[in-house]
């Protein structure tokens, strides 16, 4: 059942703990939607390969170790290319698996993606920061919420490894990787900016007591 931000919030209030349907955010949903166009896209060249070759010998194109080579050059770059995105989307869908993982907020913190609660101590208020993309080294704009000092610490040396991801994508060199933030989670029925609002009036409400 879906809930609005001002139901959620009343409840919260109300009774100091809310359980709300996660799902995957909106920067998550787009991504799939990029992974499906690339594997479409090398379908594509895969077919247009295998029937080109044939059609230029047909048409009287020679056949000479130079042209074969190049064809299963072909074969081989987008073989590895077609691997590569199926890595990835393989990837992107266990964590879309546990996007859809319950968001509760009380006053132990926050638990989103099967990890917490996080206690709000350890964590800012959520806003939008220019963070190192998913799939590439450029920079986009996504929800986060800041990890404190003690988050940072929690985060990157106390919580297991393997659930780390799920707090947010690690950046920095590849001896040096670490999570600085916590990725807003989706919630169904929700924008992300009411998500946000949601759990920013939740930090205040717990952190003032």
């Amino acid at each position: 059942m879906q809930t609005g931000p001002s139901q959620a919030w009343d409840t919260l209030q109300a009774t100091g703990r809310i359980c709300l349907e996660g799902e995957p955010a909106s920067w998550s949903k787009a991504l799939k939607s990029l992974v499906m166009v690339l594997l479409g896209l090398i379908g594509l060249l895969a077919v247009g390969v295998f029937v080109g070759f044939p059609v230029l010998i047909f048409t009287g194109m020679e056949v000479s170790a130079g042209s074969v080579f190049g064809f299963l050059g072909c074969l081989a770059m987008l073989t590895a290319m077609g691997s590569l995105v199926l890595h990835w989307h393989r990837v992107r869908n266990r964590y879309r698996e546990v996007e859809s993982l319950p968001v509760i907020l009380d006053a132990n913190g926050l638990t989103l993606r099967g990890v917490g609660p996080i206690p709000w101590q350890d964590f800012g208020l959520a806003e939008h920061q220019m963070v190192r993309a998913e799939h590439d080294s450029s920079y986009t704009r996504r929800a986060v919420m800041p990890l404190t000092a003690a988050g940072y610490h929690n985060v990157n040396q106390l919580l297991a490894y393997e659930l780390r991801p799920r707090v947010s994508p690690a950046t920095g060199s590849i001896w040096n990787r670490h999570h600085p933030n916590i990725y807003v989670p989706g919630v169904a029925g929700m924008k992300t900016s009411e998500v946000m609002w949601l759990i920013n009036s939740a930090r205040s409400l717990f952190t003032a007591r």
